[in-house]
């Protein structure tokens, strides 16, 4: 059985506006703005980066 990759980013541009769009695990595209995108990334990075730099240093 094949699975999924567990996240899928693309960049999508319609005339002047471009989209972000996310996808996980096979769920529905999410689509979200170049801002919006940048905001959920630092977001992740503030939540998930720093325990698992700490966990590494022990």
């Amino acid at each position: 059985m094949s699975h999924p990759a567990p996240l899928a980013v693309e960049e999508h541009v319609h005339g002047d506006t471009v989209w972000v769009a996310l996808r996980a695990r096979g769920a529905d595209w999410s689509w979200l703005t170049p801002a919006e995108a940048v905001r959920l990334a630092r977001q992740w990075l503030d939540q998930y980066e720093r325990p698992a730099t700490a966990a590494a240093g022990d």
